[in-house]
């Protein structure tokens, strides 16, 4: 094998390896009487951390640890419905290869229902294919909303 055969097949291989991800498809459990969703945004350029936690019955908490400004409130019923929707037709993926993003917002939630318990995180990179997109714009809106 000639030296450029060595280094083109080399090549390959160091592509194939950086590009092959692994990828596991899951739905939430179904929505019981006593469900929440939580949601952790971290990262970026300053160092946000705001978290998140609504219960089923609308009531929500907001925090922001940066500036020590913490929020609550309760959804519309269209909001929690809304809410309620978007959590049970979820198809969301998780990728076993991490991303290399260094100033991007992570999006880490979790979905508590049945004493069963989902953990999703996604980065601003990863966030559209993750399937996860719709219900992090949701809750990011209210933290915005509550926290201004």
């Amino acid at each position: 094998m000639s030296k450029f055969s060595f280094i083109l097949v080399l090549a390959a291989l160091l592509v194939a390896g950086c590009t092959r991800s692994s990828t596991n498809t899951y739905t939430p459990p179904a929505l019981e009487d006593d469900w929440s969703v939580n949601m952790t945004l971290s990262g970026g350029i300053t160092g946000l951390m705001q978290t998140i936690e609504v219960k089923a019955d609308g009531s929500y908490t907001v925090a922001d640890e940066r500036t020590g400004k913490t929020a609550s409130g309760k959804l519309t019923e269209e909001q929690l419905a809304t809410l309620e929707e978007i959590i049970s037709t979820l198809e969301f993926s998780t990728s076993k290869n991490p991303s290399a993003c260094a100033d991007c917002f992570v999006y880490d939630i979790e979905i508590l229902s049945g004493g069963q318990k989902i953990i999703v995180n996604a980065d601003d990179t990863t966030l559209g294919d993750s399937g996860v997109g719709t219900l992090a714009q949701f809750l990011r809106g209210i933290m915005d909303s509550a926290l201004q």
